[in-house]
């Protein structure tokens, strides 16, 4: 799906569009919907209007026709949680929504209306807009993200395999210089062991996903603080009547001695539109 006309944080290197131009700020793309007030919950306290446009609802402020720029990082991180209060506003209302990207402005022509411009945009999406409405429809995206405290899971790992534990009873009884070098060989053996039982539980528990999520979208893993280390980063698809049983397995999951799981959501799609 193409997006219309999505305006940059950056200070734009050519002349700004002209301040008499009159645009609009599009927050979310719905389905048919009865129109009317969000509230002044926009940008910098902007009225939203949900207003029907080509067979769908959009929530819209007005405005000029140039993006939302500033080099204060606190007020842009203002524009962009107002940005996400809205879309999510009108998700509760509407239960479904495709959110659009931060500083999606529609511009009208010289002497013309934006909405003309955003009723073709519309129109021109119309087929895409429906299949992707109806494929999100009683479904939230979840961030859902897997760690591991690697000194415990070594820990364990050291107990419970029978080789790692012959070699250390082997290393136990030799001479001490040959000890030194036997550890050595033991700790890398228990390093190699360790990070390829960690890859098996990611793809397993990345297999078994599958039976509770539509979709899933695999994310960098962010580093962590701390002795707990991201291993896996996800934003899944989940339809309302599997939210329960991804949290069951999310649950056996963190049963395992250094293992744990977070699960953050629901929260309106923005990943899978």
């Amino acid at each position: 799906m193409e997006h219309p006309t999505q305006q940059a944080l950056e200070p734009a290197t050519s002349a700004p569009p002209s301040r008499e131009l009159e645009g609009l700020y599009v927050y979310c793309i719905g389905p048919l919907v009865e129109g009317g007030s969000l509230g002044a919950i926009g940008i910098e306290g902007r009225e939203v209007l949900a207003i029907e446009c080509n067979r769908f609802t959009a929530a819209v402020h007005s405005c000029d026709a140039h993006p939302y720029e500033s080099r204060d990082a606190e007020v842009v991180a203002s524009w962009v949680m107002a940005h996400h209060r809205v879309v999510n506003a009108a998700w509760s209302r509407y239960g479904t929504v495709l959110p659009l990207t931060f500083n999606t402005i529609i511009k009208a022509q010289p002497g013309g209306d934006a909405r003309a411009n955003l009723a073709e945009w519309l129109e021109s999406e119309r087929e895409t807009l429906n299949a992707k409405l109806e494929a999100l429809a009683g479904r939230a995206e979840y961030a859902l993200q897997l760690f591991w405290e690697p000194r415990l899971v070594m820990k364990q790992m050291a107990r419970s395999d029978p080789e790692l534990m012959r070699l250390q009873e082997e290393s136990r009884a030799k001479p001490r210089g040959a000890a030194y070098m036997h550890r050595q060989r033991l700790e890398s053996l228990l390093k190699r062991k360790t990070e390829a039982a960690v890859e098996a539980e990611c793809r397993a528990l990345h297999g078994r996903l599958s039976r509770w999520v539509d979709d899933v979208r695999i994310e960098r893993p962010r580093g962590e603080s701390g002795q707990s280390q991201m291993l896996m980063n996800l934003s899944c698809l989940v339809p309302a009547s599997q939210v329960h049983d991804l949290e069951a397995e999310l649950s056996s999951v963190c049963e395992r001695e250094g293992f744990s799981a977070r699960l953050v959501g629901p929260l309106p799609p923005y990943s899978f539109c």
